[in-house]
């Protein structure tokens, strides 16, 4: 078996980032109207994008810009120590602009992942639920890939109601 070439693992996981999002987006686009902005099973639509779009900020970019609102560790020091600015974005924004938010931190990851060799998936990233405070880069990026997964489901699922 041959290793895999410089950059053969950023870029499956890109492809696989950019899989996912498009899915998730999907999903979204799904509620209709004003659904788009009612919680039901605790959170709506528009909270769904705006967590997966602050998670994949914080873990992903390791963006440490204070204005974390909707990341669901609210009451978790660690994400208090964030700091408390105001949500660049918020749940009763318009659509097109939650939306944009969105894609344009996809756009982000998938770009960041596509210039980067593998070596940039060492070290390590914030982590609300670890002693640590941190979790490996490899490991959060998994997790994050899964994590918009749970999302779709979630708003599948909403769907259904």
């Amino acid at each position: 078996m041959t290793p895999p070439s410089p950059g053969a693992v950023t870029a499956y996981l890109a492809e696989q980032f950019r899989s996912e999002l498009e899915l998730f987006r999907a999903a979204l686009e799904q509620a209709p109207g004003d659904a788009f902005h009612t919680p039901r099973m605790g959170h709506s639509p528009a909270w769904h994008a705006l967590h997966i779009a602050e998670w994949l900020r914080l873990m992903v970019l390791d963006d440490r810009t204070p204005n974390y609102h909707h990341l669901g560790w609210e009451d978790n020091a660690r994400v208090q120590a964030l700091g408390t600015q105001p949500a660049p974005v918020r749940e009763r924004d318009p659509r097109e602009r939650i939306l944009a938010a969105l894609d344009d931190t996809g756009a982000q990851v998938v770009a960041w992942l596509e210039q980067a060799d593998d070596s940039a998936l060492d070290g390590e990233v914030f982590s609300a639920a670890t002693p640590s405070g941190t979790r490996p880069r490899r490991l959060a990026l998994g997790m994050q890939l899964r994590h918009i997964g749970y999302h779709r489901g979630q708003l599948n699922l909403l769907r259904k109601l």
